[in-house]
């Protein structure tokens, strides 16, 4: 968006009143015109997507000043401008708008236009009545070139402007108290038409910034988005086929594994046709010799069992032998307590031996076996 495709949009203070436009294409101003015909009058239907538009308020809604602050860095001398400016204000600080242009010489004062922040948001609804969204609002009076002294004075718009070295004013207001026998200086239309062309590209003070700075919608970026779904259906891939292979290797791993096991049980049981039918079959052979995990899970269920209605009995040892005998030891206060552990265990069906002691401590001790 530049000077090559643009329409600059002239406000008057009066909503009645029709405004002020120019279609500029190639940096030349190509049709003018007044009112919001300016697409029949273009022969438009609708202005480019890549169309510039640059507003210019009414001057007598937008104060301007001239805050100099050479003993501060640029951007801090901006920022100090503004404040400046703000203070003077007659309206309420939450009620005014101020913009600072981007001056990076100290030694030069940096301009701040001061504007209600209603007028603003009045200017842009407006213009997006008529389907406009600006990308730069620029005060009217620095559409005339800066004088070196006196005042520069030229029609823009509909308003006749006077622009002094740090005053600018229209010309309703140009008093003799505030212009005195100052010279002025009259500037040709065509100089004022180059000068909002030349603003497009480069403008003197741009007024959509903070609160009213332009959202830009930014177009997705379509080989980025083609290279991010490129590159996660390549991952997503890897990953897949990295599970598939670990899936296929647990199998083939699993079925080795399961393959061994039947070579070793049907030394055994030379009958077995899969693992699942050789381990039911060793664990009932092993159950029928008071072997293998049931003659240890049984007895152990068993005493835990008969300890839950003795909380003063504890078990200090717990261990089994090849044969599948439990051994435990158990410790408490009273001989009383393991007595009725020994009772519920063989209540419960168990074979029990015990054989008595005491430790240090006084407490009695049982070192007991436990068998189905």
């Amino acid at each position: 968006m530049s000077s090559k495709d643009a329409l600059i949009l002239f406000l008057p203070e009066r909503d009645e009143d029709a405004p002020r436009w120019m279609r500029v294409v190639d940096g030349v101003a190509v049709k003018a015109g007044q009112g919001t015909d300016w697409l029949a009058a273009c022969g438009l239907p609708a202005l480019p997507e890549q169309a510039r538009v640059m507003l210019v308020p009414p001057a007598a809604l937008v104060t301007l000043h001239w805050v100099s602050h050479p003993d501060l860095p640029a951007r801090q001398g901006r920022a100090a401008a503004r404040l400046a400016a703000i203070a003077q204000s007659i309206l309420p600080a939450d009620h005014i708008f101020a913009a600072v242009d981007t001056n990076d010489d100290p030694a030069r004062p940096h301009i701040v236009a001061v504007a209600g922040r209603a007028d603003m948001q009045h200017w842009l609804l407006r213009a997006q009545h008529h389907g406009l969204d600006p990308d730069i609002i620029v005060p009217t009076p620095l559409l005339l070139p800066e004088p070196d002294g006196g005042f520069v004075r030229g029609i823009v718009g509909d308003e006749t402007i006077l622009r002094g070295t740090d005053l600018a004013l229209t010309q309703d207001l140009a008093i003799p108290a505030l212009v005195g026998e100052a010279a002025i200086t009259d500037i040709a239309p065509e100089s004022i038409e180059k000068r909002a062309i030349a603003a497009l590209d480069l403008p003197p003070l741009d007024m959509r910034q903070g609160d009213f700075a332009k959202r830009v919608r930014r177009a997705p970026d379509v080989a980025l988005l083609r290279r991010i779904a490129l590159w996660s259906g390549i991952i997503l891939a890897l990953a897949f086929a990295t599970a598939l292979v670990g899936i296929a290797k647990n199998h083939w791993e699993a079925s080795r594994l399961d393959d061994e096991s039947l070579t070793l049980a049907r030394q055994i049981l030379p009958e077995a046709s899969d693992t699942v039918q050789a381990q039911g079959e060793l664990d009932a052979r092993l159950a029928a010799q008071g072997t293998g995990a049931r003659a240890f899970t049984a007895p152990v269920a068993g005493l835990f069992a008969a300890m839950q209605d003795a909380p003063g009995v504890a078990l200090t040892a717990l261990s089994r032998d090849p044969d599948g005998m439990i051994r435990a030891t158990l410790a408490a206060a009273k001989a009383d307590d393991i007595n009725s552990v020994l009772l519920a265990l063989q209540a419960a069906g168990f074979t029990v031996t015990a054989t008595p002691s005491q430790d240090p401590g006084g407490r009695t001790l049982a070192d007991i076996t436990v068998r189905s």
